[in-house]
């Protein structure tokens, strides 16, 4: 598997050792020897390659004139690479250099290092003899000196581009090395393809079939691990390495094959069949059917580059689609030309899916997502360039011109038609994956459905953002034990939950992977928005990355004091408060229309003073359902209405209250505020409450240290220049004239997911408000 990958990927030899890497880990051998190992397969891998080069300089200098490549420069890579065998023998030893250079390699002896020299060359060796076939088959006859050394030039410059399986560089070098032989040039691509099937495509097929059943990752690893230890290794660390591809091709090689499979169809679609055989075809097949065969295989190649999409995303819906589509691509290939190979191609495709069902069992995938788009890219560009093609092998005004004309070998007429399927056949499809992709059968809670959410939080157990269940627009999301309940909201590729998920500590694990396992069943990402730092190692576990997004600030109830030094300024606002008639007022439920009117106008001047709409999913509105499920703290000067705050919601517990939404009106005179959350902690103290939650300061104690996370250091720097258009550091400093305890909230997101999209998301979640989420969003 790992050397078919290799081939296939490339990389200078990184993936095949990365697929050695995660196998020895897998079966249990301690990472350091696996990279150890892994690391010298790197290291011996060109050893063939440097005595190929050798030998040709020894014994045949003067073929270097033979080639289109000016001699001193050939001289110049044999001689570089002919250097590396030597150089390899002399370092990977016991002493000094290697203690240096290759310190986490085995050492080995004398016979170990020629031994790897000798098995290097006979697989280099066989591998010039596979191209001497090759082009044999393919009419061309050159000398052995002068095709091994193109051979060996060649090769090295694929090695050295990690161009994935050199495709393309290996071929241009061929043809341009040779280009003075003498050789025909079409039989020299034919022999370049050959050995291209024969060395890189048909062993990719086997390893195809065994990878899926063969688990790379330990139980409970994670990729992102082994790629950090794998990366720090002094050999391995100057390539780029796709680990992150080789932990999850299980079901994504099958992806790029079917993919693959359709552009085979589309491109046999362009050509001409092959004379004889369409002569056979004439005989027995009515022109009017061979012209439906045709059709029909450009249709099937076209719906197999949109399903490979869903074998992608291991859809259970992807599987049997696909299965028909390749068996009647099989069969038009054979009815419109005896298009054996690619019958045989198709064919192949099939058993190798069959045989990995298993693999497919997510439900659906997020149409919206970056990855989708890519996809619908790569179609997009695919039918793109058949449509060129066809312009440069007919000419686009022949396309156009001959449309209805039919005939055995008026191909650029079948091509035209072709062209039409392909958009047809495409916008069908897109149209239908639209429409009938599944997606969770979940509602936004009604009354009955937020009560029933209600009891849950009051028997249970609630979190800091439970009341905002309140607001009507997240979905509910209950765990399989019916033991823990997750809000969220739906944005995109996202699934956004609000908070930690309200359980018993205990269950927090089974919730917490439960909900990911939904999100994963469509294809969504789960994120989770401000959750508490008591509970990280429980996202950690789950394969979350953490960024830290500011602090809350909670007062320790049972300590707090008006005396002292350090309340005068809210003893201070107080007496002035007494002095301006103003009064501090906490109104229960339920309210008469005259106070909702009130509350009403001073939300309203609030709102246009500051030329904002209503948010809503981590923020509260003025909603009169959403605040009729708490009391609410009214501040008046004189009689009149002045400022007010919602308080949240606490179930029936009394370990924390807070408030939530904050409305007072523009002339409200200095300190109203504090004279506001002054009353509210007094009134929670008396209560019995133990904490009092003054809400987050944003970006407050992020990256504060110079080995911080990458983004939360670009997080610091906002907080620093961007406090000029939103006043970050005043927040902060506003609340601790409260004496407050700082507790960390944090955002949990997949690992490998592009946190700018996941930001952007979550923030239009909190920006479209309840009415939008009420009407789908």
């Amino acid at each position: 598997m790992a050397s078919a990958l290799n081939n296939l990927i490339g990389f200078s030899g990184m993936t095949g050792s990365g697929v050695r890497y995660l196998g020895l880990t897998k079966a249990g051998v301690p990472p350091a020897k696996a990279v150890g190992s892994a690391a010298l397969v790197v290291l011996s891998m060109p050893l063939g390659l440097a005595v190929l080069a050798t030998i040709l300089l020894s014994v045949r200098p003067e073929m270097l004139h033979w080639s289109s490549v000016p001699a001193p420069l050939a001289l110049g890579v044999l001689g570089a690479v002919g250097l590396y065998w030597p150089l390899f023998v002399l370092v990977a030893g016991h002493g000094p250099l290697h203690r240096r250079w290759l310190a986490d390699t085995p050492t080995l002896g004398v016979a170990q290092r020629l031994l790897l020299v000798l098995v290097s060359t006979l697989d280099w060796v066989a591998l010039g003899g596979l191209l001497w076939l090759c082009l044999q088959a393919a009419g061309v006859v050159l000398p052995l000196g002068t095709l091994l050394m193109a051979f060996t030039l060649a090769m090295t410059l694929g090695l050295v581009s990690m161009v994935p399986g050199a495709l393309g560089v290996f071929e241009g070098a061929m043809l341009f090395i040779l280009a003075r032989t003498g050789a025909d040039p079409a039989a020299l691509v034919a022999g370049l393809l050959m050995f291209r099937v024969a060395y890189y495509f048909v062993p990719f097929l086997f390893a195809a079939q065994l990878l899926p059943g063969t688990p790379l990752l330990p139980d409970g690893g994670r990729i992102e691990d082994l790629v950090e230890r794998f990366r720090t290794n002094p050999v391995l660390r100057l390539g780029r390495i796709p680990l992150q591809l080789l932990g999850h091709l299980s079901t994504q090689i099958l992806a790029y094959a079917t993919f693959a499979a359709g552009v085979v169809l589309l491109l046999s679609a362009a050509f001409p069949g092959v004379a004889e055989r369409l002569e056979v075809i004439d005989r027995f097949v009515p022109l009017l059917a061979l012209e439906g065969f045709h059709l029909s295989s450009v249709i099937v190649g076209t719906l197999l580059l949109g399903l490979s999409r869903g074998i992608g995303a291991g859809m259970r819906g992807a599987y049997h689609g696909p299965q028909i589509l390749l068996l009647s691509g099989a069969i038009l290939s054979l009815l419109k030309g005896i298009d054996i190979e690619v019958a045989a191609l198709l064919l192949m495709l099939s058993v190798l899916l069959r045989a990995n069902r298993a693999s497919f069992d997510r439900r659906g995938y997020a149409l919206a997502s970056a990855r989708n788009l890519r996809w619908l890219a790569g179609i997009v560009s695919t039918l793109s360039a058949a449509a060129v093609l066809g312009g440069v092998l007919y000419g686009a005004g022949t396309l156009l011109d001959h449309l209805d004309q039919m005939g055995l070998h008026l191909h650029s007429a079948r091509y035209a038609r072709a062209l039409l399927g392909m958009t047809v056949t495409f916008l069908a499809w897109l149209a239908w994956t639209w429409y009938s992709m599944p997606a969770p059968a979940v509602e936004l809670p009604d009354r009955s459905a937020l009560r029933r959410a209600a009891d849950f939080y009051g028997r249970v157990g609630r979190t800091r953002y439970s009341y905002l269940t309140m607001l009507g627009d997240k979905y509910l999301f209950h765990s399989p034990s019916g033991r823990g309940l997750v809000q969220y909201g739906m944005r995109r590729g996202h699934l956004v939950a609000l908070g930690d998920p309200a359980c018993a500590e205990s269950d927090l694990r089974e919730t917490l992977h439960a909900f990911r396992a939904f999100a994963d069943d469509y294809g969504l990402t789960p994120v989770f928005y401000q959750v508490e730092e008591t509970h990280l190692h429980h996202y950690h576990e789950a394969g979350f990355h953490l960024l830290k997004l500011g602090e809350t600030a909670r007062v320790h109830l049972p300590g707090f004091s008006l005396k002292g030094r350090k309340a005068e300024n809210l003893r201070t606002v107080l007496n002035r408060a007494r002095r301006t008639e103003m009064r501090f007022e906490l109104l229960s439920q339920p309210l008469d229309a005259s106070l909702w009117a009130e509350l009403r106008s001073v939300s309203d001047a609030w709102l246009a003073e500051k030329h904002l709409s209503e948010l809503g999913f981590s923020l509260g509105s003025f909603r009169r359902d959403f605040l009729e499920w708490g009391s609410i703290a009214l501040v008046r000067q004189s009689g009149r209405p002045i400022a007010f705050a919602s308080i949240a919601q606490d179930f029936g517990h009394r370990d924390e209250t807070g408030i939530d939404l904050m409305r007072h009106v523009p002339d409200t005179p200095n300190g109203t505020m504090d004279f506001l959350f002054t009353n509210l902690i007094l009134h929670a103290q008396a209560a019995g409450y133990t904490w009092f939650d003054l809400g987050m300061a944003p970006l407050s104690g992020v990256g504060r240290s110079p080995w911080s996370p990458r983004d939360e250091r670009v997080l610091k720097l906002a907080y620093e220049l961007g406090n000029r258009f939103y006043n970050y550091k005043g927040l902060r400093q506003y609340k601790e004239k409260f004496n407050p305890s700082w507790c960390g909230m944090y955002l949990a997101y997949p690992r490998g997911r592009p946190l700018p999209v996941v930001l952007m998301d979550v923030m239009a979640l909190i920006a479209r408000g309840p009415k939008a989420a009420r009407a789908g969003g």
